[in-house]
């Protein structure tokens, strides 16, 4: 008897994920550049005001990525994208026209929840999409969300002045649109037995191959390292996104050099990620990860000596470098050594570290230069991200010798 081709489960298909994450980065983009400088200088709040918007934010966001981990692997996948997308678009309209204090914060916390569940729920449906190893779609989706963060800056930088009103009426346009794509191309089959296992694809060493027996979503200790990992990272990314622009300020640069910034990270990403994401994926996911990790904190370490626009432009290229060795892997290299079973939860894992970091950041770095202590903050950051990685690279080193290559 023939299969009718209609009767097929209907596959998630990466272009339609890529443009998800594009519109979903651009969005984005349109809304975290300016806070800081809307809550301070449109609103007339403190600098302490506007790091506590942004603590809770990342918390709520940390609670919105257990949240997407849950519904995707205990609800219904589809669903919850759809509710979550409306949600974020309720809040960024609403924002349109209710962006006085304190409504603005509430809206944007509304927004940090959506954006939390919806991260996860994204990275759960990149796992499924057959065809292609999953560390290639991550590094194609890192392309795409950098892509988004030049578009979204890019806007910030040209329409900020005409009002935020505006640059909300347009991040609305996006979202509108992305809510539309995740309708009508996201209700996908996600039966796991009717799709490619791509993971096992992967070159990889035979010790990351997850049991097919295990089905409970379990804290290993390189599980524990690489969220340790992902903590102290983005605690020190959130570094630029705080306190550089008054750092740079202080060293007597215009605010511009500081937008300008997020465009030379944004472009040197979508021109060299393709040969950076080649040679990672001729290597162990740890290999990337550790050597990317080791560049990220150098660049911390290099910031203490800077005291001109370009040579904070080469620091912060050394920094982007390892950006890109390290995070398209790091949830690639969780999907791999996690069960399908539970790829939301892993993949939900990966945001709350990444979120936890951006909870911590804010307030850490906000104490650290009320008192002064800029140098120190970089150094503090470098050498913790320095432990961490050795400590990861340690707990690899054993694994392996438990588990030696055949």
């Amino acid at each position: 008897m023939q299969t009718n081709l209609a009767d097929k489960p209907r596959q998630l298909n990466e272009k339609w994920l890529l443009l998800g994450t594009l519109l979903s980065s651009t969005g984005n983009s349109m809304i975290w550049p300016v806070m800081t400088l809307y809550i301070t200088g449109v609103l007339n709040q403190s600098f302490t005001t506007a790091g506590v918007v942004l603590m809770i934010g990342a918390m709520v966001s940390l609670f919105g990525s257990f949240v997407g981990g849950k519904l995707f692997d205990h609800w219904r996948p589809y669903v919850a994208m759809v509710m979550t997308s409306i949600i974020i678009l309720a809040a960024v309209a609403s924002l349109i026209f209710f962006n006085k204090w304190p409504v603005f914060a509430i809206l944007i916390w509304i927004a940090n929840f959506g954006m939390g569940v919806e991260q996860t729920l994204v990275n759960s449906f990149a796992t499924t999409v057959p065809g292609q190893k999953t560390r290639v779609i991550f590094n194609n989706m890192y392309i795409v969300l950098n892509i988004g963060v030049v578009l979204g800056t890019l806007a910030v930088g040209y329409l900020f002045d005409y009002g935020f009103s505006l640059l909300m009426m347009i991040s609305t346009a996006i979202y509108f649109g992305l809510t539309l794509i995740i309708i009508t191309k996201f209700n996908v089959s996600l039966d796991t037995d009717n799709l490619i296992d791509v993971r096992a694809n992967d070159k990889e060493e035979q010790f990351n191959k997850p049991e097919v027996t295990r089905k409970k979503f379990k804290l290993t200790p390189v599980l524990i390292a690489i969220g340790a990992l992902l903590f102290i990272t983005y605690l020190s990314y959130m570094l630029w996104e705080t306190v550089m622009a008054p750092h740079m300020k202080t060293l007597g640069m215009p605010t511009r050099n500081y937008a300008d910034l997020w465009m030379i990270n944004g472009i040197t990403i979508i021109v060299l990620q393709k040969f950076v994401s080649n040679w990672a994926n001729k290597h162990p996911y740890h290999v990337s990860v550790i050597l990317g990790s080791v560049i990220f904190a150098l660049s911390f370490f290099f910031l203490i000596f800077v005291n001109t626009f370009w040579q904070i432009v080469l620091v912060f290229e050394l920094l982007t470098l390892g950006e890109m060795l390290q995070s398209p892997q790091v949830p690639a290299w969780v999907a791999q050594i996690t069960p399908k079973e539970v790829a939301g939860q892993a993949q939900g894992f990966v945001s709350m570290m990444i979120s936890s970091g951006r909870v911590v950041g804010p307030i850490y770095s906000g104490v650290m230069m009320d008192h002064g202590w800029t140098n120190m903050l970089f150094l503090s950051v470098f050498i913790v991200m320095i432990i961490i990685t050795g400590l990861l690279a340690l707990t690899m080193s054993r694994r392996i010798d438990k588990n030696p290559v055949a």
